[in-house]
């Protein structure tokens, strides 16, 4: 497994699921897509492995574009929170 990032902040959209958002530093290089397996292990230890839904861009009000990594509708995001590792799942 290669760590990928840790999760700046986790919401619900209605109908279509959980959204993490990655807290990236300036240097970080990684290539993520859809349907690529990941690993979510929380600050408390629990784990899950999954799948990314889609990767997309989100225009916030203030401030830049920020990347937002859909998982699929059976992760939630009491399953993800602040600061939860994501690793990618070498196949």
């Amino acid at each position: 497994m290669t760590f990928l990032f840790k999760v700046e902040e986790a919401f619900e959209i209605p109908g279509r699921g959980c959204v993490i958002v990655p807290a990236i530093d300036d240097g970080a290089d990684f290539k993520i897509r859809a349907r690529d397996a990941i690993h979510l292990r929380t600050p408390g230890g629990h784990t899950l492995n999954t799948q990314i839904s889609s990767v997309e861009f989100v225009k916030r009000a203030v401030g830049p574009c920020r990347m937002a990594i859909w998982l699929p509708t059976d992760v939630q995001k009491k399953d993800v929170s602040k600061g939860t590792d994501v690793f990618l799942i070498q196949g």
